[in-house]
């Protein structure tokens, strides 16, 4: 019920739009990998490439091993599960479990027992005579998820799965999601535009953009040491720092900093909002505070740095005393948080 995936140079082109580009990527059996990107960046693309929807104009897609390239959707050992759930109405949530048993001519007592099993699996074996509409919209979508595993794929794959549920529901249902995945070990491959759930459920973070991959890892070193200047700021609020780099040494408003792997020429210095603060190793200079706005677990404040006063900057500060608009504060940044980027990567 688990297999690895092994894509390579994939391309696909709908007429003289060119979707997919190069695209190469390995997963592990029994990994969480999400596909995140903006819409139109290739990421559903590539789920129905997965799924057999799409035939690849050239590349390859192994799964377990196996050349899956040319192979139609029902004979893959793939199952997919849509944002919008599409259960029968008029079907029990046993049956609507088993369908996909049925169609396969498993016999009624083995895809009853399975869906049962399935169903308790999702917390929702007490309800199994019960009808899609009786549910809330979390619950529709754990008997979607029950359908999808009942098959026993060797990979799930997930199209926006929690893209119609509230915040507070979406969260549940990613904690849910992730408990699932690693208590049957099953590879799932789950699409998403949303930063947050990407980085609360997957083992690794694939991020798409114009059709390629722009950066893949895990969610806390996508997070902290983008690989570039899109992935950086595709996954969360981001400082832009203008600098100029010659010989390995990027020059900016406060100071200099080693950048061994960055051309010479115009370049942009990445410093998250939590990263720039009133402590850290590495002084940035006194700033004046324009505004601040109260977010709880810390107070978002927007500075114009001393050393270049038409550049704003924006940090996260401790919500205990912070300091108000007008006031002067050293700001510092943790220099293991800073990256820097040739600029137009």
């Amino acid at each position: 019920m688990t297999a690895p995936v092994t894509l390579t140079s994939l391309n696909h082109w709908f007429g003289d739009y060119h979707a997919l580009r190069d695209i190469t990527l390995d997963t592990d059996a029994g990994e969480y990998v999400t596909l995140l990107g903006p819409s139109g960046c290739g990421k559903t693309t590539l789920l129905s490439v997965l799924g057999g929807f799409i035939e690849p104009t050239d590349g390859t897609v192994r799964i377990g091993g196996r050349d899956m390239t040319r192979v139609p959707p029902a004979r893959r050992p793939t199952t997919t599960m849509f944002q919008d759930y599409a259960l029968f109405p008029h079907m029990s949530l046993r049956d609507n479990t088993a369908f996909g048993l049925r169609m396969a001519g498993v016999a009624l007592a083995e895809r009853h027992a399975r869906a049962h099993e399935m169903l308790e699996l999702v917390g929702l074996s007490h309800a199994a005579a019960s009808r899609p509409h009786e549910l809330s919209g979390g619950q529709r979508q754990r008997v979607a998820l029950a359908r999808a595993l009942a098959v026993r794929p060797d990979v799930l794959l997930l199209d926006e799965p929690l893209g119609a549920l509230d915040l507070k529901l979406r969260r549940s249902m990613q904690d849910e999601l992730k408990s699932i995945q690693r208590s049957i070990g099953t590879t799932f491959v789950h699409v998403t535009h949303d930063q947050e759930e990407a980085m609360a459920i997957a083992d690794r973070i694939v991020v798409m953009n114009a059709g390629r991959i722009e950066d893949a890892g895990t969610p806390a070193r996508i997070y902290r040491q983008p690989s570039t200047l899109f992935a950086a700021d595709f996954m969360g609020d981001m400082n832009h720092i203008p600098a100029q780099v010659s010989d390995g040494i990027a020059t900016t408003a406060f100071g200099k900093l080693r950048a061994p792997n960055v051309p010479d020429g115009a370049a942009v210095l990445c410093i998250r909002p939590e990263a720039l603060g009133i402590s850290g190793d590495l002084d940035i200079g006194a700033a004046t505070v324009t505004d601040t706005s109260f977010f709880g677990t810390y107070v978002r404040a927007h500075l114009r740095l001393e050393t270049a006063p038409d550049l704003k900057v924006t940090a996260h500060l401790p919500p205990e005393n912070p300091p108000g608009p007008g006031a002067q504060v050293q700001m510092f940044a943790t220099t293991g948080a800073v990256s820097i980027f040739a600029k137009g990567d």
